[in-house]
């Protein structure tokens, strides 16, 4: 057996020769990316980076060496494809447009007194010209066929989570974030004038609506929940229906804009019920300031691919701010990864990291760069 002193030396003698392979690999690394920069050819190719770590793996004689040979490569490679995003030119690709919010018309999901209202009066002023949609996609396809200039929906509960029709519509469009607007939601039990709350046999709203009072209703066991497209329409439907049995989860607002009395103030679960709202729009726009980058991606479906983006944005002391992941509806248990991070386009670490990000994710796009509230 060999003493301890020998198997360093041995070792120090090997890492020596491997840093100068490594020197020598990652200048022709160098040479790869320049080439294929200068002759537009594609920058990261998943089939090679494949044929790469098994045409090495396979060259292992010691069989109980090939499964940590092939994390040995698969490392060898993501540092590689690090180094090649630094000499990729960081001028910004991104065509960030001037921004106008002159004389625009601003679409929202719901009926006037909804929670997208208020986060769309908050942001563009009271006085903004508005077209009201029945569904969130409807905002969606008015803004592709250019009947409106922005749309206003929300994305997220701070006690219920993500709405996610609305990550995967953002997505799918193609439409970018401008901006986002975070409202706190104070939710209300509505029902017609004269209305008792032991009468109440049926309550309306949003299915967010409904979750973020569970604990309030859970007290009444006659009452039957019924999902509503908006908290808004819900008030104006028990409006309509004026019946004494029925009762309605919505804003203050709604109250007073269809006559209707505020049976249980604030029955929402957490009383610092939040809402974030994005501002959308088909460009990609030039915002002052801006402190929050949003990205949607894919990844090849392996071990660490998911750790590989995480280390890219810690190695630029870049600070995340959230991470949410949608599947991919024809590939089983494969994921969309949605991503928020501090930054700025404008920022050239930022769009080092965006580059070095590409290279560890099989689809990478830019959501938008806006003020974080």
């Amino acid at each position: 057996m060999k003493d301890l002193k020998q198997c360093r030396k041995e070792i120090d003698e090997i890492d020596q020769q491997m840093i100068e392979l490594f020197e020598q690999r990652m200048d022709v690394a160098k040479d790869v990316v320049l080439y294929k920069l200068e002759h537009n050819m594609p920058i990261f190719q998943s089939e090679r980076e494949k044929q790469v770590i098994e045409k090495n793996v396979n060259r292992i004689q010691n069989l109980k060496l090939k499964k940590y040979a092939e994390i040995y490569i698969q490392d060898m490679m993501n540092i590689s494809k690090s180094y090649q995003a630094t000499h990729i030119p960081i001028h910004s690709s991104y065509d960030l447009k001037e921004p106008h919010f002159q004389n625009v018309i601003v679409g929202f999901q719901g009926v006037s007194g909804s929670f997208s209202e208020h986060a769309l009066e908050s942001y563009f002023g009271v006085e903004t010209k508005r077209k009201n949609f029945q569904q969130f996609e409807d905002v969606f396809k008015a803004l592709q066929k250019g009947d409106i200039d922005y749309g206003v929906v929300p994305l997220e509960n701070s006690s219920t989570g993500a709405i996610n029709d609305n990550y995967d519509l953002i997505r799918d469009y193609g439409f970018f974030i401008v901006g986002e607007q975070s409202l706190s939601i104070s939710q209300h039990l509505l029902g017609i004038k004269g209305t008792k709350i032991e009468e109440i046999t049926d309550v309306y709203s949003h299915p967010q609506g409904i979750l973020q009072c569970t604990q309030f209703l859970s007290q009444f066991p006659q009452i039957q929940t019924h999902e509503y497209v908006n908290t808004a329409v819900s008030a104006q439907y028990v409006a309509q229906e004026h019946n004494h049995h029925f009762a309605a989860i919505a804003s203050k607002k709604a109250a007073d804009l269809y006559g209707l009395d505020i049976l249980e103030e604030n029955i929402q679960n957490v009383k610092s019920n939040a809402t974030r709202f994005i501002v959308f729009t088909k460009q990609l726009v030039k915002v002052k300031d801006a402190t929050c980058v949003s990205v949607v991606f894919t990844l090849s479906h392996k071990v660490g691919s998911l750790y590989q983006v995480m280390k890219v944005i810690n190695d630029h002391q870049i600070n995340m701010l959230r991470i949410e992941s949608r599947p991919l509806i024809d590939t089983p248990w494969e994921y969309y990864f949605y991503v928020d991070f501090e930054g700025n386009l404008e920022n050239q670490n930022i769009l080092l990291a965006l580059e070095d990000m590409k290279a560890h994710t099989s689809t990478l796009r830019v959501l938008g760069n806006y003020v974080k509230k």
